[in-house]
């Protein structure tokens, strides 16, 4: 018996921190984040199997959000290639950086990236980021890059051209736990995805003057494939212009599935009418007035869509035929419900 309970604990546990399939590199659209620091060292230098992440000590300095839409003509003619576009924005300034990206089959490419100080145009050679879904026992993506770019440090701008490579590789699996940020602690199984670029700056008539790294880490939860936790990490160093600049952003997903909610939830059945829905979904009228969230997954647990309430309908033309639940997040009350889509 004691053998066999034994056997049952190491199953379990084995279990809860086996690596999953992630089927993309990126958020879902409409998904809001904390931008964070921590008073203490985020340590994200181990890789392996089976590893703790505890970023139990983050404080909230504002808020982003992530946004996919299809490229403009104008997109289409600067990054050309281009087949979606993801544009996170910080709510509290408004600042904007914006990923441009390119995917064929199941293969995904970076045509792009735009934000205030720094802009990247693969146009000579896309940064290949792999193909999705991917497995932790998939090899690393190498792939070459090259293109132009436009750099503002202390008011300066410089424009160039670079080149170099990008590795993508499945690198760790383990359980991540974060402290309570507004909307619940998140502690549960994850797999992380490590993407590097290593650059080769040229300006003007001088050729190589510098080098840029940039350094992606993105945690995505075992259970439903959502990015709970991600860093961006620039590092641009130009000796000779005197150039030398580190910059880290950390970011941690609000709402998280797996969450435990600071308060209790009172939780009702949410009636949808019409049921079934075509092109729009009506938001019932108690629901959306005092709604702090709302979010619709699919019949796997994955969410497909998040946005804030006051809203009386919503586009889901975009949204396969199928069926579809619904989660309402009021002051106090959880509101639940499920539909489907013609």
């Amino acid at each position: 018996m004691k053998l066999e309970l034994l056997f049952t604990l190491l199953l379990l546990n084995s279990i809860s921190h086996a690596q999953s399939t992630v089927n993309n590199f990126f958020s879902t659209t409409e998904t809001n984040y904390a931008l964070v620091t921590s008073s203490a060292t985020i340590d994200q230098s181990a890789t392996g199997e089976n590893l703790i992440w505890n970023f139990n000590n983050l404080e909230k300095t504002g808020n982003t959000t992530d946004v996919h839409s299809v490229p403009t003509t104008e997109a289409l003619n600067n990054y050309p290639g281009t087949t979606f576009l993801i544009t996170t924005t910080n709510t509290e300034n408004n600042d904007e950086r914006k990923s441009y990206l390119k995917q064929a089959d199941n293969m995904v490419s970076i045509t792009g990236y735009a934000a205030t100080d720094l802009t990247l145009n693969y146009d000579t050679n896309n940064a290949l980021l792999g193909s999705y879904p991917t497995n932790y026992t998939d090899p690393p993506t190498t792939d070459e890059l090259s293109g132009s770019y436009s750099y503002n440090a202390d008011g300066t701008t410089y424009n160039g051209t670079f080149s170099g490579d990008i590795e993508t590789t499945m690198d760790a699996h383990g359980t991540l736990s974060t402290n309570d940020l507004g909307q619940g602690t998140f502690s549960g199984p994850v797999t992380r995805i490590k993407s590097v670029q290593s650059i080769d700056l040229a300006y003007a008539v001088f050729g190589n003057v510098g080098t840029a790294t940039i350094t992606i880490f993105n945690y995505f939860d075992n259970t439903n494939g959502n990015l709970v936790f991600r860093s961006l990490r620039i590092e641009v160093l130009v000796a000779s212009l005197g150039i030398d600049q580190d910059t880290i952003t950390y970011e941690c997903r609000l709402g998280n599935s797996l969450g435990i909610p600071k308060y209790p939830f009172a939780s009702k059945n949410l009636k949808i009418s019409p049921n079934p829905v075509g092109d729009f979904l009506n938001i019932p009228m108690e629901a959306h007035l005092a709604a702090k969230s709302i979010v619709i997954t699919d019949t796997t647990g994955k969410e497909i869509l998040q946005f804030s309430g006051n809203e009386t309908a919503r586009s889901v033309a975009q949204l396969p035929k199928g069926l579809y639940f619904i989660s309402i997040i009021t002051e106090n009350r959880h509101l639940t419900g499920k539909f489907i889509k013609l």
